[in-house]
C-alpha cells in the first residue's frame, strides 16, 4: 500500500481544536460554580424574588463577571501545561531551577489580576451597609474621608493570590497526568464507542473526587492568608500603602487634610467577608485546575476514533506528532500510537502497509522513534555509571585530527635550572684544592644562612598550625553540616537516592515515563500483532532489534540499581529497611513495562527468532531478563500498592 500523496497535515492541526473541545467542556462546569457564587454574593431580601436568581439579570451578569477570574487561571494553564512531574535532585534545586523563571513570575501575576477582578465585583456589587465605599461621608458636618477598610480587603485578596501562587508551585499544578498504557498479556478487543455513552458520568465523578479532597488546603490557605496578611499589612505595609493611595485619591476627590489611616472599624465584620469570599475565591481556582486537569488528560479521541482519522494522510500526521520537538505534544501523540495499536486495528494494518512513504516505510520510522526512546534510558544510565561513556551518535561524529606540520628544530632546546657564568678552570692542584673549598664556604657560611633557617622554621611552624586550623575547621564546619541537613531545616539540600534514580532513568527536566510505557506497549502490540496482519511480511526484520534494546534496557536499569548507595543525609531512605530501599515505584514501573512487553514478544515470537539472525546468547540473554523480573514481580506489586 502506497502513502497518500497529499501533503501531510501538521499534527497540531488536529490537536489544538481537540484541546480546545476539552477547555470548553471544563468551562461549563466552571461556570456553574460562577453562578452559584454570584448567587450567594446577591441581596437576599426575599428568597421569592425570582429577579434574584433568574440567569437573566443581575445574577447572571455577576455570573459573567466572576467567570473571568477562572479565564486568567485557564490561560494560565493552557500556556504552561507540561507532561510528567519535575524531576530535580532536591527541592532546593528545584527552587534555584524554577523560581527565577519567567513562568513563576507569570503565575503570580494572574492569579493577582484574579483575585484583584474578584473584589472589584465583591466590593461594587456591595450595599452601603458593608461601609466598602471608596469613600467615608462621616456625619453631615464632617470633611469627606478616604475609607481604607476596602484598601485593607483588597490587600487581603492579593495575599490570598501569592499565597495560592505558591501552592500552585510547590504541588506544580500545571502537570498533566498523561497515563502509560501497558502490554496486556491476554488481548481483549474492545471498542471505545461502547463506553461513550458512560463517559461523562465517569468524568463528572472524577471531578467529584478530585474536589473534595481539598477542601482542607482551602480552609489552611485562607486561615493562613489572614494572619500573615493582616499582620504584615498592620506592621509593615500600611502606612507605605495609605501615603500612596491618599496621594492619588486626593487628585480626584475633595479630601480632608488629615493623612493618617482611618481605621478598619467595626473589623470583625470585614474578617468574615474576607473568610467567606476568600475561600470562595480559592474554591473557585481549585476547582478551575481540577477541570483543566481531568478534560485536557483525557483520551486523545473525537468521536471515539483517534484524532488523527480526520486526516487525509492518517499516519503522517500521527508521525509528525512523534517528531515533534515538543514533549508534551509527542506524549500525547506516542498515547495515541499506543491506543492505536491496542485498540484500532484498522488503522494498526495500515501501519504495516504502507511501504512507499517518502523517508521509509511507515512501521520503520514508528520502530525507530519508539526504539530511541529506550535508548535514551540506556544512554543515560551509562553516562552515569561510566563517566568516559560516550554514546553512538557522538562516536559516529568523531574525526582522527591530521598531524600538524612543525618547522624541524634547528637548534637545542633551553636548559632549565640555574644558569651559571664562565670561570676559568683551575689547574695547579692548589687552585682545585681552593676551588672546592671555596664552594663548600659558599653553600654553608653564607651569611644569610642562618636568617634562612631562622624563616623557614618559622614558616614550617605557621605552615604546621594553618594546616592544623584547617582541619578543625573543617572538622567543625562537617559536624554542623551534617546535623543542619539531618534536621527539618536541612531537608532542601538533602542527597535523596530516590530523586536521582528517578531522574537518571525517566528524564529530566520531566519524567517521560509516558512516553517510554506508550513506546513499548506500542512496539509490543504491532510485534504480536504482526504475525496475522502484516500481509507484507516486513515488520518481522524489526523483531531482533526490539528484543535486544529491550533486554539492554532491562539489565541497563538492572546494573544501576546495583550500584545505587543511600546517601548519609538521605533520612527518607535510611528510615526504611535496607532490603525496600532500592525499590522506588517509578523504576519498577518502568522495569515491569519492559519486562512484560519482553515476555509477550518472546512469547509470541520464540521459536522465530533464531532463523530472524538472533544469536543463542541473545536470546538466553533476554530470558534471563524476564526469569530475573518474574522473581520479584511480587515485590514490584506490593510496592506499588
Amino acid at each position: 500500500m502506497a502513502a497518500p500523496a497529499t501533503q501531510t497535515r501538521p499534527y497540531r492541526d488536529f490537536l489544538t481544536p481537540s484541546l480546545h473541545r476539552r477547555f470548553t467542556d471544563a468551562s461549563g462546569y466552571t461556570i456553574a460554580l460562577c453562578y452559584f457564587i454570584a448567587l450567594w454574593m446577591g441581596e437576599w431580601n426575599n428568597f421569592l424574588d425570582i429577579w434574584s436568581w433568574f440567569p437573566i439579570g443581575p445574577a447572571g451578569i455577576r455570573t459573567l463577571l466572576l467567570f473571568i477570574p477562572a479565564l486568567a487561571i485557564y490561560i494560565l494553564r493552557v500556556a504552561q501545561w507540561h507532561v510528567g512531574q519535575r524531576n530535580t535532585e532536591n527541592p532546593f534545586n528545584s527552587f534555584k531551577k524554577y523560581f527565577f523563571r519567567k513562568s513563576t513570575f507569570s503565575t503570580i501575576a494572574f492569579y493577582t489580576i484574579s483575585a484583584w477582578f474578584y473584589s472589584e465585583v465583591y466590593v461594587w456589587t456591595r450595599s452601603s451597609r458593608a461601609q466598602l465605599q471608596y469613600t467615608d461621608n462621616g456625619k453631615h458636618y464632617d470633611r469627606i474621608k478616604l475609607n481604607e477598610r476596602p484598601l485593607y480587603f483588597r490587600f487581603m485578596f492579593i495575599a490570598l493570590a501569592i499565597a495560592q501562587a505558591t501552592v500552585h508551585l510547590w504541588k506544580d499544578y500545571d502537570k498533566i497526568n498523561v497515563p502509560g498504557l501497558k502490554p496486556k498479556k491476554e488481548r481483549k478487543e474492545e471498542s471505545p464507542a461502547t463506553e461513550s455513552a458512560a463517559r461523562s458520568v465517569k468524568l463528572s465523578r472524577e471531578l467529584v473526587q478530585k474536589v473534595i479532597p481539598v477542601g482542607a488546603q482551602i480552609g489552611i490557605v485562607v486561615s493562613v492568608t489572614l494572619l500573615a496578611g493582616t499582620a504584615v499589612y498592620f506592621a509593615v505595609l500600611r502606612n507605605y500603602i495609605w501615603d500612596w493611595h491618599y496621594g492619588f485619591a486626593k487628585r480626584l476627590v475633595s479630601l480632608s487634610r488629615t493623612s493618617k489611616p482611618t481605621g478598619l472599624v467595626p473589623y470583625l465584620p470585614l474578617v468574615g467577608m474576607f473568610l467567606v469570599q476568600g475561600t470562595l475565591l480559592t474554591t473557585l481556582w481549585e476547582f478551575a485546575n481540577k477541570t483543566f486537569d481531568l478534560y485536557v488528560s483525557q483520551e486523545p479521541l473525537k468521536k471515539d476514533n483517534p484524532i488523527t482519522n480526520d486526516s487525509k494522510d492518517p499516519n503522517g500526521s500521527l508521525l509528525n506528532g512523534l517528531k515533534s520537538k515538543k514533549d508534551d505534544v509527542k506524549a500525547i501523540a506516542f498515547w495515541e500510537l499506543a491506543l492505536i495499536t491496542e485498540n484500532f486495528l484498522d488503522r494498526r494494518t495500515t501501519i504495516y502497509g504502507e511501504l512507499d512513504r517518502k523517508k521509509a516505510p511507515t512501521y520503520l520510522q514508528v520502530t525507530e522513534i519508539c526504539l530511541a526512546e529506550l535508548r535514551f534510558i540506556i544512554r543515560r544510565i551509562s553516562a552515569v555509571i561510566d563517566p568516559n561513556y560516550v554514546g553512538e551518535e557522538v562516536d559516529s561524529k568523531k574525526t582522527v585530527p591530521t598531524p600538524i606540520s612543525l618547522i624541524p628544530q634547528i637548534s637545542q632546546p633551553i636548559k632549565e635550572g640555574q644558569i651559571k657564568g664562565p670561570r676559568q678552570a683551575p689547574v695547579t692542584p692548589f687552585e682545585q684544592i681552593e676551588y672546592v673549598a671555596s664552594n663548600i664556604a659558599r653553600s654553608h657560611s653564607s651569611s644569610q644562612n642562618a636568617q634562612n633557617a631562622q624563616m623557614r622554621q618559622v614558616l614550617k611552624k605557621g605552615q604546621e598550625k594553618a594546616a592544623q586550623g584547617a582541619k578543625e575547621i573543617e572538622s567543625a564546619w562537617t559536624v554542623w553540616s551534617n546535623k543542619l541537613t539531618s534536621s527539618v531545616f536541612g531537608w532542601p539540600f538533602r542527597v535523596y537516592m530516590r530523586r536521582i534514580a528517578i531522574m537518571v532513568v525517566t528524564g529530566a527536566p520531566y519524567s517521560r515515563i509516558s512516553l517510554i510505557s506508550n513506546a513499548v506497549t506500542a512496539l509490543t502490540n504491532l510485534t504480536v500483532h504482526s504475525l496475522t496482519e502484516d500481509t507484507w511480511g516486513q515488520f518481522q526484520n524489526q523483531v531482533p532489534d526490539i528484543v535486544r534494546v529491550f533486554t539492554a534496557a532491562i539489565h541497563k536499569i538492572d546494573e544501576y540499581v546495583a550500584t545505587l548507595q543511600v546517601h548519609w543525609s538521605d533520612v527518607d531512605s535510611l528510615s526504611r529497611p535496607e532490603s525496600e530501599r532500592k525499590k522506588i515505584p517509578e523504576v519498577e514501573e518502568v522495569r515491569e513495562v519492559l519486562r512484560e512487553g519482553l515476555e509477550r514478544i518472546l512469547g509470541a515470537f520464540n521459536e522465530y527468532l533464531r532463523n530472524l539472525g538472533m544469536s543463542v546468547k541473545d536470546l538466553s540473554e533476554a530470558k534471563k531478563a524476564i526469569v530475573r523480573q518474574t522473581q520479584t514481580q511480587p515485590e514490584v506489586e506490593q510496592v506499588r500498592r
